[in-house]
């Protein structure tokens, strides 16, 4: 159980998952009864709502919310959000109590036998492409950022292979994620067993539990790619920490951002990655399409419209990100950053896809900084200037018919969930 700041109450708060083999109604009955928890303090239950959620207080104003998800009819999440402390010191000790809890309730509910890796959705805040390559790629200048929203994928060794979805989005990836040996997160497994035999991706069960768009530009994909990574890394107990990610390079040019996660400028094919160190945290709205984007028929839409306008797209100049916006970055500089985003791919998206020029003035209309479209597309992000400008924003955008959600910028990249 790791704890991290949570950005989205006005309150500091922290928040953290765990994850069980067990039905929500068994979770829910231990954690609605603190009296058998075995802990020297004992918390009182606020409210609990059968099978959803439980609210304990401590003496004083600490407080921890404990929401319950099912991901299928075997597997449960619990995500433990706490705050009402005053300082540091009182933070720590209701992360280790809760950590003491989540151990509690693995030794109550049996040993694990599977690995959750997570790792973040990302939006490219910048994102140029140059020349148009013999091998058929493009050199591109990127600046990616992290995004609180993250992939989740469980691997547990079954004797066979499978592909299963949880989750919101499960019923959207059953038709447009593939669930054979196509899927980056088998291929995720053939490149660690090419170094270690002992990997078996064919005898392991994945359970993907998706929070980024389907085929929405934010390198979803490429975040379950990382995520099984780290976990099969893990499963098969194989400790190649130091090779993750070189061996990310195979599988695409996002997925080396993915494990590292933050805030980067990519160059080449987007992945010769260089941190950018980032103060602050950066609100933004998501506002996914019912459409997808194919990367490849968006790139070449990009060739033809720089044809038609007289350019030779083999004798571009190498793109470069522009240091105004990188020094905005560090500073946590909302504004600055809403005046150096650009998206050399989003005049190819909006030409195939000429709708999404409704949905970036959707967003301006709705008070956005500034919003474009994500990558190569559908996806449109509008950035705002804090969480209660983001709240406003993806509000708006709802009630206009476009479903939104708010998120916000994160340092944290791929990782087993403990």
């Amino acid at each position: 159980m790791i704890f991290e700041t949570d950005h989205r109450l006005t309150t500091p708060a922290a928040v953290a998952s765990s994850y069980f083999f067990a039905s929500p109604a068994r979770l829910f009955n231990i954690l609605s009864d603190p009296a058998s928890w075995g802990q020297t303090l004992i918390p009182r239950v606020a409210s609990a709502t059968p099978h959803g959620k439980v609210v304990l207080t401590f003496d004083g104003s600490q407080r921890a919310t404990v929401g319950i998800s099912s991901w299928n009819s075997e597997y449960s999440e619990l995500e433990v959000v706490v705050d009402g402390f005053s300082d540091q010191s009182t933070r720590q000790w209701l992360e280790n109590y809760w950590v003491e809890v989540a151990s509690m309730l693995r030794r109550r509910l049996g040993a694990e036998s599977f690995v959750v890796g997570s790792s973040p959705g990302k939006l490219n805040v910048f994102f140029a492409v140059g020349a148009f390559q013999k091998d058929g790629f493009h050199e591109v200048a990127s600046c990616y950022q992290g995004l609180s929203l993250r992939e989740k994928v469980l691997v547990e060794i079954s004797g066979k292979f499978s592909i299963a979805f949880a989750g919101p989005m499960a019923e959207q990836c059953k038709i447009s994620v593939p669930t054979d040996s196509k899927n980056l997160i088998f291929q995720a497994g053939v490149v660690l067993q090419e170094l270690d035999p002992s990997v078996r991706p064919e005898l392991v069960s994945f359970v993907i539990h998706k929070s980024v768009p389907i085929a929405g530009g934010m390198a979803g994909g490429s975040a379950d790619a990382a995520a099984a990574l780290v976990a099969l890394n893990q499963l098969f107990g194989v400790g190649l920490d130091d090779r993750l990610a070189e061996l990310a390079k195979k599988l695409g040019s996002d997925v080396p951002f993915s494990i590292q996660g933050g805030t980067a400028i990519g160059l080449g094919r987007g992945e010769k990655l260089s941190s950018v160190a980032t103060e602050g945290v950066l609100h933004w709205v998501i506002t996914p399409s019912n459409f997808g984007l194919s990367t490849p028929e968006v790139y070449r839409r990009l060739d033809v419209l720089r044809t038609e306008a007289g350019v030779d797209v083999s004798k571009i100049e190498t793109p470069e990100v522009p240091e105004e916006l990188i020094s905005a970055l560090k500073d946590g500089d909302a504004i600055g950053v809403s005046e150096y985003m650009h998206n050399d791919l989003e005049i190819a998206a909006l030409s195939l896809r000429p709708e999404l020029t409704k949905l970036l003035d959707a967003g301006r209309k709705a008070g956005a900084l500034k919003s474009m479209v994500s990558g190569s597309g559908p996806t449109v992000a509008h950035l705002a200037k804090n969480r209660i400008h983001a709240e406003q924003i993806a509000g708006r955008l709802t009630i206009a018919g476009y479903p939104s959600l708010a998120t916000y910028s994160s340092a944290v990249g791929t990782r087993v969930e403990a």
